[in-house]
């Protein structure tokens, strides 16, 4: 944008030292000897070059210029024998003179205003008016009045210029702003109509301010014709030139690029006490523990800690760190269950914790995992797609025979090795299956809640059957390649879940039909209506006959 503004301004410069290039040789006869301005409204001629006091019937000089004693080239005997002198300019002349300078300034004004327009319109979209729409209302209707005041002023010059009253040599100076003049009232005008359609230009009110501070120099700096004098240029550019300078200044201060809102998708984990990581914007790794780790990257956030990938000093062996982000009495909690359930649990298909301590900060170090399934391409051969949902689902089992239940099962908490063996990751949401009034943790992961995770109250705490339930939801985004609910509305969700108003696999694909009963079974709103166990799940999914090619 500021290329622009620059490119303009220059542009703007260029025009006036045409301007008043042109200017110089048409105004005044300064190849006449002897005949001076001196920066009045008068000429005067002396044969010797020397400027004499003036004398009594000097007149303007429109009508008639004399010398010392009525002698002179402008001295009636000359004006009878050459009556062009007098007028400077045939009528044609004149016509050019008084109009090509309005013209062109305010040509070079439309073209400067259309650049600038275009830029705003392409980067307006980015820009949001912070303000309430009264507050919009009124501020355009005071540049509609700003514009129309400058208006009047842009008449007024045209009317003083076309007076043979007031006409001097000097006239044409001021249609150097003439398309200043024009770009501001035409400026004031556009951003009228954008508050009121709340629709933001950038940089439009900015460049306003800028050509209003040119605008505003050079009326200060130059002779309004007609006889003003300065108190009135000054009184001239208070009431219209400042007021579209001060309303272009609110205008940009309502103009906000509105803050990155990351668009919640449906693996991240909703803590109701904690707000949600960020990606993109990770916490820096502690320095506490440079001096164990090396070569840190950032892998993975949720809820509460972030996931780094790091390789130990030690052995130069590579791991992943899990990390809580914040230091609060509700983290710390949830931290020190995780590494308590975690730590006891041993199987080829959860991922194995080497380290664990809470000196010198709270960490945990896990086996490392190149991807997990939500890197997959969805949806997945049924055969590979069983293949996984049975090792998943003999890790529940297992944890649920140690009194374990995870409550946090979707793609991206399963981890794949490069053999392709799933594993189960990320505890942080477990608990012990006996603590049914444990309610300290209500996470749950957006598009794999279950019902008794939306609404405790109405179908209790939760239990092994929440980790069917999710079971399930994996199973179906592996075979369909999305969560069986068919909206991304969170509203719409959480309705569609507690009426089970699921979308049956052979209603995504007909060949999907063998799946319909275990997932009926599986997405029951109600845990007594759905398949109790995971060891009657996994017999199920084993009696399902579909095709493997």
């Amino acid at each position: 944008m500021k290329i622009e503004l620059i490119f303009c301004l220059l542009l703007y410069i260029l025009s006036g030292i045409v301007i008043s290039d042109n200017q110089s040789s048409l105004d005044y006869p300064s190849d006449i000897p002897g005949f001076f301005y001196n920066g009045s409204q008068d000429f005067r001629y002396d044969p010797q070059g020397h400027i004499p006091p003036p004398p009594d019937n000097f007149q303007n000089y429109n009508r008639n210029i004399t010398g010392p004693n009525n002698q002179g080239p402008f001295s009636p005997q000359e004006f009878a024998s050459n009556p062009r002198r007098d007028n400077q300019l045939t009528e044609r002349e004149g016509l050019i003179s008084n109009w090509q300078f309005p013209l062109i300034s305010g040509g070079i004004s439309l073209i400067i205003l259309a650049i600038i327009l275009i830029a705003s319109i392409s980067s307006g979209s980015q820009y949001v008016f912070q303000s309430t729409r009264r507050a919009r209302v009124v501020l355009g209707l005071c540049h509609l009045i700003s514009s129309i005041i400058i208006g009047i002023f842009i008449i007024s010059l045209l009317i003083i210029g076309s007076s043979d009253d007031y006409m001097d040599p000097f006239l044409s100076t001021i249609y150097a702003i003439f398309g200043i003049v024009t770009y501001l009232a035409l400026s004031s005008l556009i951003q009228a109509i954008s508050l009121i359609k709340n629709r933001p230009l950038v940089p439009l009110p900015q460049a306003h301010l800028l050509f209003a501070v040119i605008a505003i120099i050079l009326l200060l700096s130059i002779r309004i014709p007609g006889g003003f004098s300065q108190p009135l240029s000054i009184i001239i550019v208070s009431t219209t030139i400042i007021p579209g300078a001060v309303f272009s200044l609110i205008t940009t201060n309502f103009i906000h690029k509105p803050e990155k809102r990351d668009v919640i998708d449906g693996e991240q984990t909703i803590t109701r006490s904690l707000p949600v990581i960020n990606q993109d914007l990770p916490p820096s790794f502690p320095e506490k523990l440079s001096g164990k780790y090396h070569d840190i990257q950032v892998i993975g956030s949720g809820g509460m800690a972030v996931v780094y990938k790091g390789t130990r000093n030690s052995d130069e062996k590579i791991v992943a760190l899990k990390i809580p982000v914040y230091a609060d009495e509700t983290t710390g909690k949830t931290f020190l269950n995780e590494i308590s359930v975690w730590r006891d649990l041993s199987h080829p298909h959860i991922t194995e914790i080497t380290d664990q301590n809470i000196f010198p900060v709270p960490y945990v170090e896990l086996e490392y995992l190149p991807k997990s399934l939500k890197e997959l391409t969805l949806p997945v051969p049924m055969e590979k797609a069983v293949s996984i949902v049975e090792q998943i689902g003999s890790a529940l089992q297992y944890a649920h025979d140690m009194g374990v239940i995870h409550r946090d099962i979707k793609p991206g908490n399963v981890l794949l090795t490069d053999e392709g063996v799933a594993k189960l990751t990320d505890w942080g949401l477990s608990r012990f299956i006996e603590r049914r009034d444990d309610t300290r943790n209500t996470s749950f992961s957006l598009f794999y809640a279950t019902p008794e995770q939306l609404c405790p109250d109405q179908y209790g705490n939760g239990d092994q059957r929440t980790d069917i339930y999710q079971l399930g939801v994996l199973l179906y985004e592996l075979i369909c390649g999305n969560p069986p609910y068919g909206t991304q509305n969170i509203g719409e969700l959480f309705t569609k879940i507690q009426k089970n108003e699921y979308i049956l696999p052979s209603d995504i694909n007909p060949v999907l039909s063998p799946f319909d009963d275990i997932i009926s079974r599986t997405l029951q709103a109600d845990p007594s209506n759905r398949i109790q166990t995971v060891g009657e799940f996994l017999s199920i999914l084993k009696l399902i006959e579909f095709d493997k090619n």
